[in-house]
């Protein structure tokens, strides 16, 4: 087992070389040594190598005297709601990589009520076990029992429950599932809602045909806004492969950053529940959500990036919602995990609601907003770079180390921080004035020394 797939907030590494099926037999035995469960769920995305690593999986929960339930091929946050619903589960495990390439594998854990394990509340200390082959200390007498159980129709009535049904039109939308399991859902969802579907990449194909099932790469959202606006369709809904995340395009096929539908979803929910209620977000673009909470009288709250502490602040602050750049969108009523279909929902709901295009609803948060979206660079000494940049612009406006570091002046603001998946240092730049973004960008990639890759 290569140890550098235990991640800021998840498992991930190449098949078979990296983990294979012993490692995910020991991570149970590991699991069960440091958080003693009875019962688990698990379940795993479309991927080649999931069913085999799933079944690894469950033998070393069963061996460990663990009652295992198999929710079988699903997406992310189908094992967030089928864990956070049902008091009776321990906590639970998909076998899955996420938006990484098809040799990539990995998992994603919670405890009991869908907490998330990151690397500050066990992840590591699973890996350490691993490490000291504490793992190999568990034994039961008793085998536990593996029962088998489809949690899609309860997962639907209870993400419908976050709007009125009534409300919606027929509208019609490209669905791209990414090859993933979110197709039986987002398909049953349009029948119900009476919505024109027209599905892409909808069968699910652990291989990837079209490449890295990930939509925040402008290649991979190439063919989604080519067939909108061929289609004449009202907006496009792109999932990734496990689709914990949803991104949008507008009815002329213009990406929609996650920066702007976060501050849409925020604006949605404190309108339903009331302007007394907390707001959480990633630092690289922060003003579009903060001009909102602004509006309604919330609190925003910066929290560092990633599922795992994302919602680890959430339940500490009780927030109604959170939102990150990244497409991950959190819901207090929905055991404060991230949902890649309630957004989609929440989103129907308001065109329905508004009468507006795609484009007319999200201008306001947009207007008077300039922004680099997300750049990337390989360098060889991150923590040198980071520290230069600071060096040079601490004295120019208001610091925050909440995650890498951040700079926020009048007109201009920049975040810069280590990614917590990928060796990689990643820059956002945002301004309320055209050229500004241009201008800081040049300074900061002058002292980076490359270009984005």
């Amino acid at each position: 087992m290569n140890w550098e797939i235990f991640r800021a907030y998840d498992i991930r590494g190449v098949y078979p070389t990296d983990l294979d099926e012993e490692a995910y037999r020991r991570i149970a035995r590991a699991y069960t040594y440091l958080f003693h469960p009875t019962t688990m769920v698990v379940g795993m995305d479309a991927r080649e190598s999931s069913p085999a690593l799933k079944k690894a999986l469950t033998e070393g929960f069963v061996g460990a005297g663990v009652n295992v339930v198999d929710i079988g091929g699903i997406t992310t946050d189908m094992l967030y709601y089928a864990v956070g619903s049902s008091p009776e589960y321990s906590g639970g495990i998909v076998v899955s990589a996420s938006h990484n390439p098809k040799q990539y594998n990995g998992a994603k854990m919670v405890r009991e009520k869908a907490a998330a394990i990151s690397s500050e509340t066990g992840l590591f200390d699973i890996r350490d076990a691993l490490k000291a082959e504490q793992d190999k200390t568990v034994s039961s007498n008793t085998k536990g029992e593996v029962s088998r159980r489809d949690v899609l129709n309860a997962y639907l009535d209870h993400v419908l429950g976050f709007i009125d049904t009534d409300l919606i039109k027929q509208f019609t939308f490209i669905g791209n599932a990414n090859f993933g399991y979110v197709n039986r859902g987002v398909a049953l969802l349009a029948e119900k809602l009476k919505l024109n579907l027209i599905p892409l990449n909808f069968e699910p194909d652990g291989t990837f045909p079209k490449g890295t099932p990930d939509p925040m790469l402008p290649d991979n959202r190439a063919e989604s806004v080519k067939l909108t606006r061929a289609s004449n369709a009202d907006f496009a809904a792109i999932w990734d492969a496990d689709a914990d995340r949803c991104m949008f395009l507008d009815e002329r096929g213009e990406f929609i950053s996650g920066a702007y539908v976060t501050a849409l979803l925020a604006d949605i929910l404190l309108v339903k529940h009331g302007g007394d209620n907390k707001i959480i977000f990633d630092p690289r673009v922060i003003w579009p959500a903060t001009k909102v909470c602004e509006q309604h009288g919330a609190q925003p709250i910066i929290s560092k990036s990633g599922h795992a502490f994302i919602k680890d602040r959430m339940r500490k602050e009780n927030a109604i919602f959170a939102g990150e750049m990244s497409a991950h969108y959190y819901f207090r009523e929905n055991f404060y995990a991230d949902n890649g279909v309630i957004p989609f929902l929440l989103i129907l709901e308001q065109l329905s609601r508004t009468g507006k295009s795609f484009s007319e609803m999200v201008r306001p948060y947009m207007e008077g907003h300039y922004m680099t979206g997300e750049l990337n660079y390989r360098v060889d000494d991150i923590g040198k770079v980071i520290s230069a940049v600071k060096n040079r612009f601490e004295k120019e406006g208001t610091e925050d180390f909440t995650d890498g570091y951040s700079l926020n002046t009048v007109d201009w603001r920049f975040n810069i921080r280590p990614s917590n998946t990928e060796p990689l240092l990643r820059l956002n730049v945002e301004a309320r004035k055209p050229g500004l973004i241009e201008k800081i960008r040049t300074e900061i990639e002058s002292i980076i020394g490359s270009k984005p890759r």
